[in-house]
């Protein structure tokens, strides 16, 4: 075990932030934190890395004492040299460079013939397996190596860190972390500053790293590529899941859906009980009527689950319907100071309905475009024309339709003040203001919040043409997937700016790619185009662009060799390999596929028992409830691993 935290408790003052906290990092894992801004996943890292004390359990940090290589990245670290950036990214490696300094020089004395050569070449043989022991031969070549996969230069590595821009000392802070983290890397939020190429490197290294990986990231393609096991942080308390962030979010699903079961179940339980206590406190049956009701101070109640959590299906049906054709740009492209960006889009035709995903680097015109549209900037050629009775609402990052003299109920109701106080409860509800979030004042809002209520604001004006420009920035997964499910509700046509890959895979069906001066349009999802979106522009078959067979390399020509029977046809090698791995599959899906018959079984049996029990036994019956909620609970999961063992067994004998 690398590092681990064990039943811990933490506060701020009155404040509780952790409570009973347990984790533990193991080799070659890869751990995606997760959880709401301000849960506490920075302040996990903080208590392993020694920089906070727990106010109760204890921890095991990955100390160099217990011979852990650890690398730890965030973005508020600074820069310890005044050096450039290849110095900076070495700067943790002293030791090497001392370690080669006295291998010099020891170099230097063996030359000279003395009384001492023994003692010298024994030092030097200490020195030198130390210095290997560090991988001192090849560190500056990785460092150069890592430094150019995060978008530098070889001309950048003399440059003066301090000249570099934030994004840029956060990149060379990311090197140094991955140099540093041989055993152990803990990464927190190391995607902000990426561009996708980059972004695609750090994905690959850490699939192919020896060493284990924790990275908090709100980026969930990247947690889906990257993460074995999921540590998620809720209201201060933590959750340990197998496997990526896709299989969290439907074990997650499941678990929410057996505790909405449990919670209505004892609520139903409550209701019937607190009815017998109201019918007989003061009658014939006074004395079990008592009883029931000191039974029901004692219950333990369960919570209400979170149902912002939920997939919360509902719509958004247009205020007023627009035409078919809800946009046509014609012969239109975008730029500054008179110069086009890129080459005039000749016809794009948007319909009502449909979701268009703008895609491309950095710079390339994209918000620009929006911008143009929207009208608050001309376009260099051409125009955009909106369809029939279309409205046009333009979501921006400033988030500049928000009123900040206003409360959240304010900001809708003023859209329609003849509207009644639970239609606009109701409408905002739908966003994830509930009870006290409506009386927040806009000012107090965070970068999430805004932009939900931005975007809230524009569909009750009755918008039907959306243009949004980077919607989820600075936001949490649960604000994300919020933002994900209106856009989806709505009905009318939506434009988006992105560069979130899951929110693009999970919306857009249709793609305008702007790239090296050009602007094209695809009809399908992020999926089919994949590589195209992520400029992979060597694989364009995988695209959707068929690329022509290649023909077969001519063979070297062989004397021809007559005979009157054909050669023998040597019998196919068995792949002992394949064998092993299909032996090995077919035991865990039968394994699964057992425990899932067995749990189902011991599940029947406690419903009918439960189903005969004697009401007024109620210690019995509450432990039996919670025996049923934890098979219940142990059965998806079951169902899970065995539905995932079957999977993987018959794409291995496909």
């Amino acid at each position: 075990m690398l590092a681990s935290l064990n039943h811990i408790d933490l506060r701020f003052g009155p404040q509780e932030v952790l409570k009973d906290v347990t984790w533990a990092i193991q080799e070659g894992e890869c751990w995606g934190v997760i959880g709401r801004n301000g849960a506490g996943k920075s302040t996990v890292f903080k208590l392993l890395l020694g920089q906070l004390e727990p106010d109760h359990g204890t921890v095991v940090r990955p100390t160099k004492e217990r011979g852990i290589r650890m690398g730890h990245y965030a973005q508020d670290l600074t820069p310890e040299t005044g050096g450039n950036v290849l110095e900076e990214a070495l700067a943790a490696f002293g030791d090497v460079e001392r370690l080669q300094h006295e291998m010099r020089e020891l170099e230097h004395r063996m030359g000279e013939a003395g009384a001492d050569l023994d003692a010298v070449m024994a030092r030097y043989q200490t020195v030198t397996e130390a210095f290997e022991h560090l991988d001192g031969f090849s560190i500056r070549a990785r460092a150069e190596t890592i430094l150019q996969a995060l978008g530098f230069t070889a001309a950048d590595f003399e440059r003066p860190v301090e000249t570099l821009s934030g994004g840029q000392k956060s990149r060379v802070m990311l090197a140094k972390a991955i140099l540093q983290g041989q055993d152990l890397l803990l990464l927190d939020e190391p995607t902000n500053h990426l561009d996708l190429p980059s972004l695609r490197w750090l994905e690959d290294f850490i699939q192919e790293t020896d060493a284990t990986v924790a990275v908090i990231s709100h980026d969930r393609y990247f947690l889906d590529k990257t993460a074995t096991e999921i540590l998620e942080i809720e209201q201060g308390r933590s959750r340990v899941y197998e496997g990526n962030y896709s299989e969290f979010m439907d074990k997650k699903e499941q678990e929410l859906e057996l505790l909405e079961r449990h919670y209505e179940q004892q609520q139903a339980y409550i209701k019937k009980q607190e009815e017998y206590i109201r019918r007989n406190i003061a009658g014939q049956n006074t004395k079990q009527a008592r009883g029931r009701r000191t039974h029901l101070s004692k219950l333990d109640r369960i919570q209400r689950p979170l149902r912002d959590r939920r997939k919360v299906k509902f719509s958004f049906p247009e205020t007023q319907r627009g035409g078919d054709v809800a946009l046509v740009l014609e012969n239109a492209s975008v730029g500054w100071d008179g110069k086009a960006l890129y080459a005039p889009l000749e016809q794009l035709q948007v319909k009502r309905g449909q979701r268009l995903g703008i895609v491309g680097l950095n710079g390339t015109g994209k918000s620009t475009l929006l911008k143009a549209i929207a009208g608050e900037i001309p376009f260099i050629t051409g125009q955009a024309r909106l369809g029939s009775q279309v409205r046009l609402g333009y979501f921006d990052q400033h988030h500049r339709n928000l009123d900040a003299r206003n409360t959240v109920f304010q900001q809708i109701h003023a859209v329609n003040p003849q509207a009644v106080k639970q239609d606009v409860l109701g409408f905002l509800a739908k966003f994830q203001f509930r009870g006290d979030d409506v009386d927040k004042p806009v000012t107090a809002l965070s970068g999430g919040e805004r932009a939900r209520l931005s975007v809230a604001t524009l569909i009750r004006q009755g918008v039907n043409l959306l243009l949004l420009d980077e919607p989820t920035n600075h936001m949490d997964i649960p604000s994300m997937e919020a933002m994900e499910d209106t856009i989806l509700s709505f009905s009318g046509a939506v434009l988006v700016v992105t560069h979130d890959r899951y929110l693009l895979g999970r919306v857009a069906d249709t793609l305008l790619r702007v790239h090296e001066g050009r602007a094209e349009y695809r009809e399908g999802s992020y999926e089919e185009h994949q590589a195209w979106v992520d400029l992979d522009l060597g694989d364009e078959d995988l695209a959707g662009s068929p690329m022509p067979e290649a023909a077969p390399k001519p063979e070297a020509r062989k004397p021809e060799v007559r005979t009157s029977e054909p050669p023998p046809v040597k019998p196919r090698p068995v792949d002992k390999e394949k064998q092993k791995q299909l032996k090995r599959l077919e035991r865990l899906a039968g394994e699964a596929e057992a425990r899932v018959t067995e749990l189902e079984s011991k599940l029947t049996a406690l419903q009918s028992e439960l189903a005969g029990m004697d009401p007024s036994d109620w210690q019995a019956f509450n432990a039996g409830l919670d025996a049923q909620k934890a098979l219940e609970s142990e059965l998806a999961y079951a169902m899970s691993d065995w539905e995932a063992a079957q999977g993987a067994l018959e794409a291995a004998q496909a």
